[in-house]
């Protein structure tokens, strides 16, 4: 599959996962502090939970392109522009993403791991910066996914990757307005009191999406399993009749 796809779409994946890998590194170099003692290493050790969290967050929206990479063998300038607002945004976003990770960490460990704890006026900015590079980036993957369902498109897409394209793009979709919806909370609730309210959808929304993913694949064996049945033929009649 890799080798069909054009030499212009492997140039701006190759430039996209270069953004990415330049944004995990902003938040490698915010998390090391000086090593040069002992103190140090536990103090850079201490980063871990937040770091690890920034890093979930910026490479699901790396892998997001680079299966969007994987089914479209053809780019075309609108494609373009939206991989371009992608590593845009993405090398701004990773700024808000760290602070917030770390500010969080802050807070639910009382203040045990590094952060900066956060002032009541601040809450509501720093989770407007959040919600709005989400819902930007998840927007721009939406509608690449949903460009490559298109059957008359400029996109060369297998027809076999087209549902797969479609189910990315609800999903992506309903990513976009979580983040809508957070930054609604944030903007009209009382978040200076309750800090925690605006991740409420982002928890929300993961935990929606984990049940799809556990629940999903037992419906479809189900179903497969139903038509087996109904397709077995019995000897000798019914068996209904049979039992009867």
């Amino acid at each position: 599959m890799s080798d069909l796809r054009t030499v212009a779409a492997k140039r701006l994946d190759a430039f996209v996962d270069g953004a990415f890998a330049f944004a995990v590194t902003m938040l490698v170099v915010g998390t090391a502090g000086a090593m040069d003692s002992y103190d140090g290493l536990m103090a850079t050790f201490a980063h871990v939970p937040a770091f690890a969290l920034s890093l979930t967050i910026i490479v699901s929206f790396w892998w997001a392109h680079r299966q969007f990479s994987l089914i479209v063998l053809r780019s075309d300038k609108i494609n373009d522009a939206l991989s371009m607002l992608i590593m845009f945004v993405i090398l701004i976003y990773v700024f808000p993403v760290s602070f917030l990770m770390k500010a969080l960490m802050h807070w639910l460990s009382d203040a045990a791991l590094p952060g900066n704890g956060l002032l009541p006026f601040q809450v509501r900015s720093i989770y407007l910066s959040f919600g709005a590079g989400f819902a930007i980036l998840s927007a721009a993957y939406a509608l690449m996914y949903f460009r490559a369902t298109n059957v008359h498109g400029k996109l060369r897409v297998p027809k076999m990757f087209r549902p797969t394209a479609r189910r990315a793009s609800f999903w992506w979709a309903a990513c976009a307005i979580t983040a809508l919806l957070s930054m609604l909370i944030t903007y009209y609730g009382d978040v200076e009191g309750l800090i925690w309210i605006p991740l409420i959808p982002y928890f929300a929304f993961l935990l929606l999406l984990l049940m799809w993913r556990v629940f999903a694949p037992i419906k479809a064996r189900r179903a497969m399993n139903m038509d087996d049945m109904d397709g077995t033929e019995f000897d000798g009649g019914a068996p209904d009749e049979e039992a009867a």
